[in-house]
């Protein structure tokens, strides 16, 4: 690695941090019934294990954010009570409060996304959903600006913004209201990137963008009810194609695919030959042309949108790459791997960083699926998968320290 990109690295390293966290998925009353034995252990031993999970790399890693990826809990449907009883175990879970229920101090921001398990796909969001999501862990949509660059107040050189967007019900849902409400933040949000698209956008969503099979370890799939979205892996060609050109994110974290995932989409802003719309004068040939459409419009026009999509983005396996060689519109996506035991325990540390004196080429390398990526606008960004191991591996010691704590003395006694 040349001694430049070290050292950015090590920039990185001291600026800005977001440790991520896939789907935990915590279990309740449902299991108790299923399991009355063995359940309560269960339950015990991976609240233990989540909250090693999240609280060592904390410790470790210093994060100005703490991100969880959605599906804080595994079902959507638990009871009042219920619910209340696992928002105060995830709360301890992830290092926000003690063991009785009390806010620990901390100056870094915890962030939350909403996920199936939280509130539901489109045809199950219910307003029930919605208000107790957003009473306890905050805003479904949201955004804020990051200024990298401390040296100059006077600049947008080292700006960033982040948005978190509630992908749950951006794709078909029975309750309009729901669905018209994220789009409203989609598309202002859209409106705003236009007027200063040179600022990079980093986004936050549940449900990965569309791609093909075979990219990832989860298949595409989709089913519907009524014609609103029962269950999907990944978004619909046309909502990715609108979020890729419109909102031009920079990079793309989401979780939902708990094997986790490392895929860049390459964009291509214009066509040779349009994309003809039906009982229309209008065409697809642009990005701006997607962009002006109205969410009535996204919808009426889907197929044809699915053909702009695949005419212009092409989903890769990400690799190292000269940056230099690639077009200009470029979008790293990270699927978080989930932070349950089934999965080892995994976490997600990403770093950005403004490199002032420009002197690092643009470069993406990659390693498992982690990279590190020098920008053409001057930033450096890096994303880490750590591991905290395989909680059966962990149950089995735990298990021989109980043993050894009760029979070696029992042994002893009788020698």
């Amino acid at each position: 690695m040349p001694r430049s990109l070290r050292q950015a690295i090590q920039r990185v390293e001291s600026t800005v941090r977001f440790n991520l966290y896939g789907d935990p998925q915590i279990e309740g009353d449902a299991k108790l019934k299923r399991e009355p034995t063995t359940g309560k252990y269960d339950l015990l031993v991976n609240d233990y294990y989540l909250h090693h999970v999240y609280t060592s790399t904390i410790s470790a890693f210093q994060p100005h954010y703490v991100v969880t990826m959605g599906d804080m809990f595994s079902n959507q449907w638990v009871k009042k009570d219920e619910y209340y009883r696992r928002i105060a175990r995830f709360k301890w879970i992830a290092g926000q409060a003690d063991k009785s229920g009390a806010p620990i101090a901390s100056s870094r921001l915890y962030m939350h996304l909403a996920g199936n398990h939280d509130i539901g796909y489109g045809d199950e969001t219910r307003s029930y959903h919605i208000n107790r999501y957003t009473n306890n862990f905050g805003p479904l949509n949201q955004e804020w600006t990051i200024d990298l660059d401390q040296h100059s107040s006077q600049s947008t050189n080292g700006m960033h913004r982040i948005a978190i967007i509630n992908a749950m019900n951006l794709d078909r849902t029975r309750e309009a209201q729901f669905r018209n409400t994220t789009w409203e933040f989609v598309l202002k949000l859209a409106a705003e990137r236009a007027l200063g698209p040179e600022i990079p956008l980093v986004l936050f969503l549940h449900v990965p963008l569309s791609k093909p099979d075979g990219l990832c370890a989860t298949s595409p799939e989709t089913r519907h009810k009524d014609g609103f979205v029962k269950y999907q892996d990944y978004l619909s060609p046309a909502t990715s194609a609108y979020l890729l050109h419109c909102l031009a994110p920079s990079l793309v974290f989401n979780g939902h695919d708990h094997d986790g995932c490392l895929s860049m989409h390459q964009i291509e802003r214009n066509l040779e030959q349009p994309v003809t719309l039906p009982n229309s004068t209008r065409t697809l040939q642009k990005s701006d042309d997607l962009c002006r459409m109205s969410l009535d419009e996204l919808d009426r026009y889907q197929a044809e949108i699915e053909t702009f999509a695949r005419k212009t983005l092409t989903a890769v396996a990400a690799a190292a790459t000269d940056m230099s060689r690639l077009p200009s519109s470029l979008a790293m996506e990270v699927t978080v791997r989930s932070a349950m035991g089934a999965y080892g325990g995994a976490a997600g540390i990403f770093d950005m960083a403004y490199d002032r004196s420009g002197t690092v080429q643009p470069r993406l390398s990659t390693h498992g699926r982690g990279f590190t990526l020098a920008s053409r606008n001057k930033f450096q960004y890096r994303y880490r998968e750590v591991q905290f191991g395989n909680h059966l591996i962990i149950r089995a010691l735990l298990i021989i320290d109980i043993l050894s704590a009760v029979l070696v003395p029992a042994v002893l006694l009788l020698v």
